[in-house]
């Protein structure tokens, strides 16, 4: 097993923090994970994700574990981040803060007439930027199964 620490954004309490945030992972080769968890202390709790061998679903696992008062704040939990819908790779995710996709076909069309574009906007899923803004699957298309 391998150790990354990272620093994630968290919302406690309505307040963005920064926390030190460990990443356990086997590593196969290339940029092939497996067996992915998280291990983060917040106040006098010990907390440790559900392993899974896709960083999306580990972080999922992440928020899962935290309290009710505690979110993360990256661009797989923002409202612009969105997936490929053509596929994509592990840990990548596209910010279109500055497109405003009404559903499937739109995001569709963002991908198929400028993939080079679209390339442009790739993130990972754990980044984070001043523009962040909660998913809210109710008031803002983002396709993204983040909450669902």
């Amino acid at each position: 097993m391998k150790e990354k620490i990272l620093n994630v954004n968290y919302i406690i309490d309505n307040a963005l923090s920064l926390i030190s945030t460990k990443m356990v992972y086997d590593h196969l080769g290339d940029d092939d994970l497996q067996h992915i968890h998280f291990e983060i202390n917040i106040g006098n709790q010990y907390l440790i994700s559900n392993p899974s061998n896709d960083t999306e679903i580990a972080v999922i696992n992440l928020q899962k574990v935290l309290p009710a008062n505690v979110s993360i704040a990256c661009c797989q939990s923002c409202r612009y981040g969105n997936f490929c819908p053509y596929g994509d790779n592990d840990n990548e995710i596209f910010c279109l803060k500055d497109m405003t996709p009404n559903n499937k076909f739109d995001v569709c069309e963002i991908f198929s007439n400028d993939y080079d574009l679209a390339r442009s906007k790739c993130k990972i899923l754990l980044g984070y930027c001043a523009d962040y803004m909660p998913i809210s699957h109710d008031e803002y298309y983002t396709y993204n199964d983040w909450g669902l």
